[in-house]
This record gives C-alpha cells, sequence and structure tokens, in this order.
C-alpha cells in the first residue's frame, strides 16, 4: 500500500477508491457512506504523488452544499490549492466566458457576467408577455392567469435536457443534433411551447442569461467551436463528479465531451437516492456509465450515520425497487437508534402528538436545530404548524412559506375575505383608505382565478364603479356584466353569484353562519378549483401539489367555526408567527425545527427525524407516475436520522405500501430484541433472543457490524458468538440447520469471534423443542458446517 494510504484512517472501500489512479470509475454510495471523504482524499493522494497538476483536476456537482464540502475538506492539503471545485452550472458559465471573450456569441451583451443571473427569467418573460399581447398571438387570453413559476419551471427542465422550442432552427453540428430534442409540448398545455419560442426570442434579443442557460449554452459552445472543446479537454485532465445520479442531460453530455480524450473520468451517487426525476434529472445517466465507458466499479457500502433500526428499515424498504444495482447498506454505528411507529385518529392528533415529541427530545438534550419534520409535500403542514405555533416551538420552513400564505390557498381565502369586505359596506360600515385599497387588491387577486378570460380593463371597470358609485361589489360585477357581450357577460355573472352567497353566509348573525369547511368546499367545488390547479401545470407533480395545498386547507377548515372565524384564526397564526421571528431575530436566537420536504433534506441528516402522514396518497403520493421515485423518498427519509425517527399515519386510511412490504413493525421489533440481548449475558436469553442474533441479524444485512464494527470487548464477543453457536449446533443435531436462511459465511464469522477454543456447549432452552418442530426437514443434502470439527 503506498505510504499517503498508509496514514489514513480510511475504510478498505473508501481505499479502493483513492487507490484509483487514472481511467473510467463508476462508485456507489449508500446515504451516509462518507464519499466526500474518499473523494478529497483521492485528489490529494493524485496531486501529493504527482499524477495529475492539482490545477488539472476539476470536482463538480450540480449542489453548491456538496461543492463547498468539498473544498473545505481540501483546505488541509495546500497543495490542492489549485484543484478547480465548482458546481455544473458554474462550469458552464466559465465555459460561455471563455467563448464570449473570443467573439464566440455577439449576441450576448457585454456586461452579462457582471449582473446576476436570478432575476433575467422575469424580466425575460415580463418581455415575452408584452410581445405577445402585441402581437395578438392566439393564447393570448391564456396569458392573464398565466402560473409563470410554472411557466419557468417548465422552461428550465426543457433545457436542462436540451429540449429546444424549435430544433429545426437550431444551427447545430449534426452529431449535436443527435443528442438535443424537440421540446413537448405539456398535457392541456399546448402553447407553452409557442410561449417558450417567444421567450427564448426575447432572451436572444436582450442578450442575456439565465441559471437555466449555463448549461445548454455551455453544451452548445463545446459543441460548436471545437478549438474551445480542445482547450478544456486539455485543461481537465480529471474529472471527479458527486452526486452523479441527479445530472440531467445537459450536464451529462457536457462533462462526456470534456473527458472525451482521456477519460479519467470518476462519477460518485447513489441510484437508490434518484428522487428528482421529476425536474429532468434521469439515473439513467448513473446506470448506463459503466456500460458507456467500461467503468471500473466501486461499491461504498457503509453507513456512518444511522444505527442499526434505521439501516435495517432502509434496506428491507429499498430492496423492493427493481430499477437499481443491488447492494445493501452496511451498519457501523451499532445499536441504541430508535424507530417508533405511531397511527393517530386525525391530523390534529397526529399533530399534538409530534409537538409532545419534540418536547420530549429537548428534556433529553436536544436542540431544536437538531430536529426535522419531513414531508412529502407542503400540503401537510397545516395542523402541524397550528400545533408548533400554539406551544411557540420556533421552525423554519425550507422552500415554501407557511401554509396560509402560499399562493393557490390565499386565492380561495381571499374569495372570503373579499366578501368579507362587501359584506360590511352593504350593511352600511364605511372602509378606510387602507381598507378600500386591501378591497382592490383582492378583487385584482381572484377576478381571473380560475382563468375567465376577462380583461384587466375589465377588472378595473368593475372597480370604479364599485368605488366611485358607492356600489356593493356584486352590484358593480352585475352592472358591467350588463352592458358587456355575452361572451364576457356569463363569466362576470357567475362570479358575482358566487360573491353574493358568500356575502350573504357573511352578513348572517353570527351563531347562523355555516361552518367555513362547507363553505368553503361548495367554493371549491363551484371553482372546479383543485382541477383546474392539476390541469393547469407544466408539470403534472407541481399541480398536484397545489391542489393537495387547497385540499388540505379545506380539510384543516373543519371545525374552525364560520369563515368569519375562520379568517380570525388564520390573521392570528400570521400575528404569532410574525411575532415569534420577530423576537426570535432580536434575540439573535437560532432559526428552530426545520420543516422541509424530503427532496431538499437529501445530503443532510438530523439527530431527530420526523414523517407524518406514512399513508397511501402521500408516500406514495396518489397518481404519482414514478413508484419507485417515491419508494426511493422513503429510503432517503429514513436515512436522514442519526439517532432518532418518528414514522406517524393516520389511522382509518391505508398505511404506506412501503412500510407494509418492509413489514416495518417487525423490524423494529427485531432490532429491539437484537439491543435487548446485546446487552444481556447469553444466560439470560430467551429463544426470540436466539432467533435475532442467530437467524434475524443476517436477514436483515447486520453480520457485518460483528465482524467488523462491534465494539464489545473480546470476552463479550466470545461468550456471545458460543452461545449463537450453541444454538445453531442445536438445530443441526435434529439435521433441521438447512430449513434456516443461514450461509456457511455466517456461521463462520460466529466461529472467528467465539475463538479456536470456544466450547460450545449443549443449549436447553425452554420452547426450543417445540420452535424446531415447526420447521420442515430439508431434502438430504451433505453439508460440513464450519463449527464441526472433522473427525
Amino acid at each position: 500500500m503506498p505510504k499517503f494510504l498508509s496514514s489514513m484512517p480510511l475504510t478498505e472501500q473508501q481505499q479502493a477508491i483513492v487507490a484509483h489512479d487514472g481511467g473510467p470509475a463508476l462508485v456507489f454510495a449508500v446515504a451516509g457512506a462518507g464519499k466526500t471523504t474518499a473523494l478529497v482524499h483521492r485528489i490529494a493522494r493524485l496531486v501529493e504523488e504527482g499524477i495529475f497538476p492539482a490545477e488539472q483536476i476539476l470536482a463538480t456537482s450540480f449542489n453548491r452544499d456538496a461543492n463547498q464540502k468539498i473544498r473545505a475538506a481540501l483546505n488541509r492539503w495546500p497543495s490542492c490549492a489549485d484543484v478547480q471545485v465548482c458546481t455544473l452550472h458554474a462550469l458552464g458559465r466559465f465555459i460561455i466566458r471563455l467563448a464570449h471573450q473570443r467573439q464566440r456569441l455577439p449576441y450576448l451583451q457585454e456586461n452579462v457576467f457582471r449582473r446576476p443571473v436570478d432575476g433575467a427569467r422575469l424580466q425575460i418573460l415580463y418581455a415575452a408577455l408584452a410581445e405577445a399581447r402585441r402581437r395578438k398571438v392566439p393564447y393570448a387570453a391564456e396569458l392573464i392567469a398565466l402560473d409563470q413559476e410554472d411557466f419557468l419551471n417548465y422552461v428550465g427542465a426543457c433545457k436542462g435536457n436540451l429540449a429546444y422550442p424549435d430544433l429545426r432552427r437550431l444551427d447545430l453540428p449534426r452529431q449535436a443534433r443527435r443528442v438535443a430534442r424537440q421540446a413537448p409540448a405539456p398535457s392541456g398545455l399546448p402553447w407553452y411551447r409557442d410561449l417558450y419560442a417567444l421567450y427564448e426570442e426575447m432572451r436572444l434579443a436582450q442578450g442575456v442569461l439565465t441559471f437555466d442557460d449555463l448549461l445548454a449554452t455551455g453544451w452548445e459552445v463545446l459543441v460548436r467551436w471545437p478549438d474551445i472543446l480542445e482547450e478544456l479537454q486539455r485543461r481537465f485532465q480529471c474529472v471527479l463528479v458527486d452526486e452523479f445520479q441527479d445530472l440531467n442531460l445537459a450536464q451529462a453530455e457536457m462533462l462526456d465531451l470534456l473527458t472525451a480524450p482521456h477519460r479519467n473520468y470518476m462519477a460518485i451517487g447513489d441510484d437508490d437516492q434518484t428522487i428528482y426525476e421529476w425536474r429532468g434529472a434521469s439515473p439513467q445517466h448513473f446506470r448506463e456509465f459503466q456500460r458507456r465507458y467500461r467503468a471500473t466499479v466501486y461499491f461504498m457500502t457503509e453507513n456512518f450515520r444511522s444505527r442499526a433500526v434505521h439501516v435495517a428499515l432502509a434496506n428491507q424498504i429499498i430492496l423492493h425497487n427493481r430499477q437499481r444495482q443491488p447492494k445493501q447498506m452496511q451498519l457501523t454505528q451499532g445499536f441504541g437508534g430508535q424507530i417508533t411507529l405511531l397511527g393517530h385518529a386525525d391530523e390534529a392528533a397526529m399533530a399534538q402528538a409530534v409537538v409532545h415529541q419534540i418536547q420530549a427530545a429537548q428534556e433529553q438534550g436536544y436542540p431544536l436545530e437538531e430536529m426535522a419534520i419531513l414531508v412529502r409535500i407542503y400540503a401537510q403542514t397545516p395542523a402541524l404548524e397550528q400545533a408548533l405555533i400554539a406551544a411557540q416551538i420556533p421552525y423554519v420552513i425550507w422552500g415554501n412559506p407557511p401554509f396560509y400564505r402560499r399562493p393557490e390557498v390565499e386565492t380561495l381565502l381571499n374569495y372570503g375575505r373579499l366578501a368579507r369586505y362587501d359584506a360590511r359596506r352593504r350593511a352600511g360600515h364605511g372602509l378606510t383608505r387602507e381598507e378600500l385599497e386591501e378591497m382592490e387588491r383582492l378583487w385584482f387577486h381572484v377576478y381571473n382565478r380560475p382563468l375567465r378570460y376577462l380583461s384587466q380593463a375589465m377588472g378595473q371597470a368593475v372597480m370604479k364603479l364599485a368605488r366611485t358609485q358607492a356600489l356593493g361589489l356584486v352590484e358593480a360585477i352585475q352592472a358591467v356584466a350588463a352592458g358587456a357581450p355575452p361572451r364576457v357577460a356569463q363569466p362576470l355573472t357567475e362570479l358575482a353569484g358566487l360573491l353574493a352567497e358568500l356575502r350573504e353566509a357573511l352578513s348572517l348573525p353570527k351563531a347562523q353562519q355555516p361552518p367555513a369547511a362547507a363553505l368553503l368546499q361548495r367554493l371549491e367545488a363551484r371553482l372546479s378549483y383543485m382541477n383546474y390547479l392539476r390541469h393547469h401545470s407544466g408539470h403534472a407533480g407541481s399541480g398536484g401539489d397545489r391542489a393537495a395545498n387547497v385540499a388540505a386547507l379545506l380539510a384543516y377548515a373543519r371545525g374552525q367555526g364560520s369563515l368569519e372565524q375562520f379568517l380570525q384564526h388564520l390573521d392570528r397564526l400570521a400575528q404569532l408567527s410574525t411575532r415569534r421571528d420577530r423576537a426570535g431575530r432580536g434575540h439573535g436566537s437560532s432559526q428552530g425545527l426545520t420543516i422541509t420536504t424530503i427532496f431538499r433534506a437529501k445530503g443532510l441528516e438530523w439527530s431527530v427525524v420526523f414523517v407524518p402522514h406514512c399513508n397511501q396518497g402521500i408516500i406514495p403520493l396518489n397518481q404519482a407516475p414514478n413508484l419507485e421515485e417515491e419508494r426511493r423518498l422513503l429510503y432517503v427519509a429514513v436515512t436522514r436520522a442519526r439517532r432518532h425517527l418518528y414514522l406517524h399515519w393516520l389511522e382509518g386510511q391505508p398505511i404506506s405500501q412501503f412500510l407494509m412490504e418492509a413489514q416495518a413493525p417487525a423490524v423494529v421489533e427485531v432490532v429491539e430484541v437484537l439491543q435487548r440481548a446485546l446487552k444481556q449475558p447469553p444466560e439470560a436469553w430467551s429463544l426470540d433472543d436466539y432467533l435475532a442474533l442467530a437467524v434475524n441479524a443476517p436477514q436483515l444485512h447486520l453480520s457485518s457490524y460483528f465482524q467488523r464494527w462491534w465494539r464489545a470487548d473480546a470476552g463479550t464477543k466470545q461468550r456471545i458468538a458460543a452461545a449463537v453457536l450453541g444454538f445453531l449446533d442445536a438445530v443441526q443435531e435434529r439435521g433441521l440447520l438447512d430449513a434456516l436462511p443461514i450461509k456457511p459465511e455466517q456461521v463462520a464469522l460466529w466461529r472467528e469471534l467465539a475463538g479456536p477454543a470456544a466450547a460450545v456447549k449443549p443449549l436447553a432452552l425452554p420452547g426450543l423443542d417445540a420452535w424446531l418442530a415447526t420447521l420442515r426437514p430439508p431434502a438430504p443434502r451433505r453439508r460440513r458446517w464450519p463449527w464441526q470439527r472433522r473427525a
């Protein structure tokens, strides 16, 4: 072994990766395997042994956090200061800038690289929308209620997968045209592709780049100009890519071109953690890497994060996926962890249980920053947020506002708020200037949601009448409808009737007002709002998530009193949340508990993790197009926990099929028995203890822990191993050992731990004979087991 390796505290699996000199290599690294450690040590060895100069090594990933970890880890080696560490988007930016400096992209503004790319998308979209209206495009009416975020996500996914709005007009070399493709139009939104083409026209006219263009345009530079490609190929003689399973087509093809002459190309990732297919990532790039490049394959299967129960359950979950490289995560951190499985009568009971568990964890010394609630979709958070606010537990939601501030939820609520103001005016109560301005804001928020094809001028005419003629809003809408053409009058009349119904309900005495849940459900039904959200999205998943947020609001409204009371309740939640946030900032406190999706949690870990709604319909999500990706999501959630994992579900609804097929309660029980047995002398063991160690531990792939990572003293190991051998001997004496799922190498493990001088005593155990009688004798077959001595 080279001197450099001998001084590093690395596992054999990590050392094999570090020792790889060159050529294509594929590394399967399970959750918590320490892949960053292996990656940076390999880079350091390559530099210090002179295999590659530091400036010729590129370490990259799509994830900024992953790259920061690599850079920070490399800082311990001054010789690695010149190693290029950047995200794949930053690499694309570097390529484009090089081309721009050589006058290859004349359409780009001179100052394009001094401008942030994050805000460029909206700037381009606004220009495209204005141009679409000026040209009077056939889909102009659709643009009135365009979901801008949804459309921009569609554009981003297209560019990440080299899907162009008009491929025929694109001047690409022949080979590149085999990779690029025509952008598909989303189902039900054929005009998205036309708007995408106009969007690109405006972008080129403005001479700007968006974040999405950094990849697609970077790839285009490489395929168009061989001199730039060759220069970069010489510059990057060794390329290492982390989180390779999350790459999209543009990223994979850009790296393929850069590494073509030498293929000193290492891809590191885990196909069991591929969870971003919905946004354009493809696990096929990772799965086909070995075949495409004839790569050497390495495995990192040892998990350095989680405890036995988490590792065992995660393995049992993921083995049901067929599209994966077979492998088992191996335990290193021992026992002592916990999984708690709990069912609840309703959402409120579940949320309250989570709060109590958080408080108990705090009493045990875990800070809130070491806890996370992981959800499949943000629609799961309303009851949880209410319970946390009531218990004064600070929390932060990563990637989404609180449930009562989400756009699709606010749209439905704003109908009620608008009707509330109109009811007050109708009753003779004057509105302040601020209240009138708020009413106007609400009107312009809802009058075209869902899309009614009403022009802005029509909306302004209604508000002008309502303000200048002192008319009620309902009456103003009816007045405008009376003078409008039929195609406009009909949706206006329907809108007036809908708001009139809400206004009447809010005008009743408080004791007679109908429940908020009933009113909101009727409102949603009349608007067909959830159906609208599902079918007016460039991606079925995002439309479904928005519809789920609305469904969660309707469920949350049950038992919250009238609509007026419910709106006041939500206002109080917002005020409490605001005060909490201000108090936290004022006292310099940390953010508190994390609530985020499983998607955003990948790569992170916490001591205490809560996963609510482990039911069919959530995990897996209803009508999810990729069941294996849904299963991978639960696998990722389980492997985020270092110590405690709480899996909650609602009773009366089917439990997640992933937990059922993994036999989660049985797995948890077996590991608990294992943990208990290891704390007791063998003399105190029951039959269940013997079965857990001799039979179930191998079945749960925990045997390697006892061979490599078990930290018990030698005497304890010998006593336990001898006891297990005694049990197996008793089974063998009756000719039944072949009836058990035990391999010879597993028996050899206990033989090695017991030592050559181990005294295997005959086992007299209550219940053993009765249990053995239940086993079916195997067909005659001679096999000599490792502990049987030859005569």
